[in-house]
């Protein structure tokens, strides 16, 4: 019982954030034993009530009338307005709209959107009861800092933090007290806005997992201040693989492919992840629609390309053309192979992704018997110089990763050399295993460690898919673990095709 204390949620949630209650926890693991059992019995009830007490505290929706909450939806007041400028991000926008349907699901209200604190009409700002601003875009959240009603310090310079609280008369025009969702940037802002939506009564799985929205009359909202802080792990989320047949036959028959129409759905954000490898067995994300990669850009996720896809190009994009581009092997047909990369980073420039470099061979595979170390670096070398060159500036400024996936892991323990400022993406075993985290106490690698983990594996001598049969407990042990090493750069589950493994991807974001 103990231990599933230690891997549920209340522990990760409380255990992030309060070092105090994490090792009375340790403590108490440590000599349950030794104790007896009645003492246990105590202990447990001591874990679960520090655990719930904890968690509680973050809470801020309530939906019944305490003394001091501000309403937002009651028997009485059944309708309100969002105040968000025209200027925000698109998709801080993009969210708002969805915050709309949410409130439609929970209580049966739509609440108007205004664009300007003067506006006229219905939805004046009389009736304002949130105010949703990013600091970098919003006028609005200017005002505040100016008026010394937000302080800045919480925001600037931050990286994908919120704050949420309660503000009186915010700016001119609205009058009275309203709820304040405040982010340092675009994703900041968005994850305010879903943390409200999942507090109200909408699960992030609305939709992916048909979770119903909990129905509720009256809405208030708490006095204080909260914010999950800054994420622990830069870049985090999922690879959708092994897609075939369930996913793709579905998203095939729905939506005609893994395009936009079904990336739209926005999982990833209301789970405060920033980051995905597409589907990519029969799938090419850029090429197969062309609005998958702005959309992408627009919504706030980075895209990146996995294990074996080099300098933002899917291997599809390549099995479909191979007479253009000529044979996968790089001693062979350097040319050909270099024009595939520079097209890619050509096609990348602007947005903001991270660019998988190195190369193993034809799809998930090794490169063959007559690799090695020095190829690879030499493969690296000129991959950095094309990025050089389209992007206009320094290779060092384009985030970069390396994966040290399978038999890769060989050449680098053979001592091959990987640039100071790309990052090292370690991996497990594809069993939930972690091969290889840092060494304790050796100097770290400038561009920091990331961990590409796996709930799914398609691929010999066993396959385990369609069926979640990771246990958390483990993943729980071997996260903790790569996280005590300092692997924080980036954390990516390859979650097979999505549906299946719903709980695995939960507890792997939360984390």
């Amino acid at each position: 019982m103990l231990e599933s204390i230690c891997n549920s949620d209340l522990w990760q949630a409380s255990g992030s954030r309060v070092p105090l209650f994490h090792s009375i926890i340790n403590l108490i693991y440590f000599y349950m034993m030794r104790i007896s059992l009645k003492t246990r019995i105590v202990c447990l009830q001591l874990c679960l009530t520090l655990a719930s007490t904890l968690q509680a505290a973050d809470k801020f929706v309530s939906f019944i009338r305490e003394e001091g909450t501000l309403e937002l939806v009651t028997s009485q007041q059944r309708s309100f307005s969002i105040l968000c400028a025209d200027e925000e991000h698109k998709g801080v926008l993009t969210a708002v709209h969805n915050l709309q349907e949410d409130f439609y699901k929970v209580a049966d209200i739509r609440p108007a959107l205004v664009a300007d604190a003067k506006q006229k009409g219905s939805a004046d700002g009389q009736n304002v009861r949130i105010l949703i601003g990013s600091f970098d875009e919003s006028p609005f959240i200017k005002q505040l800092v100016k008026s010394k009603k937000l302080d800045a310090r919480e925001l600037k310079g931050k990286n994908e933090k919120f704050i949420i609280t309660t503000v009186k008369d915010p700016v001119e025009g609205i009058p009275g007290e309203v709820l304040l969702i405040a982010g340092s940037d675009k994703r900041g802002t968005i994850y305010g806005v879903y943390e409200l939506s999942r507090q109200i009564g909408v699960s992030p799985w609305y939709w992916w997992a048909d979770v119903p929205a909990e129905r509720h009359e009256e809405l208030y909202i708490k006095k204080g201040v909260y914010t999950d802080g800054e994420p622990a792990v830069k870049y985090r989320g999922i690879f959708i693989n092994d897609e075939w047949p369930c996913m793709g036959g579905w998203t095939t028959e729905r939506y005609g492919g893994f395009n936009s129409k079904m990336y739209v759905h926005e999982l990833l954000l209301r789970l405060k992840a920033n980051f995905l490898w597409p589907a990519m067995w029969s799938a090419a994300f850029y090429a197969d629609d062309p609005m998958n990669s702005p959309l992408a850009d627009e919504m706030g996720i980075i895209i990146g390309t996995s294990h074996h896809e080099p300098m933002a190009r899917n291997h599809q994009e390549y099995a479909r053309n191979r007479k253009v581009y000529g044979a996968w092997n790089y001693q062979t047909n350097k040319d050909g192979i270099d024009r595939f990369f520079r097209e890619g980073i050509e096609r990348m420039r602007g947005k903001e992704e991270v660019v998988t470099i190195a190369m193993r061979g034809d799809g998930d595979a090794p490169m063959g018997p007559d690799t090695d170390t020095k190829l690879l670096e030499n493969i690296v070398k000129e991959q950095r110089r094309i990025i050089a060159e389209v992007t206009g500036k320094s290779a060092s400024k384009t985030p970069q990763l390396w994966a040290l996936y399978s038999e890769v892991l060989e050449y680098y323990d053979q001592g091959m050399q990987i640039p100071d400022d790309v990052m090292i993406l370690l991996c497990d075993d594809n069993w939930g295993d972690v091969r290889r985290l840092p060494e304790p106490g050796v100097k770290r690698h400038p561009g920091g460690y990331g961990m590409y983990y796996h709930v799914d594996l398609h691929g010999a001598p066993r396959a385990y898919q369609w069926l979640n049969m990771t246990q958390i407990q483990h993943m729980w042990e071997q996260l903790y673990l790569t996280y005590a090493y300092g692997v924080d750069k980036m954390w990516i589950l390859n979650v097979g095709d999505l549906k299946p493994n719903e709980f695995p991807t939960d507890f792997f974001l939360k984390m």
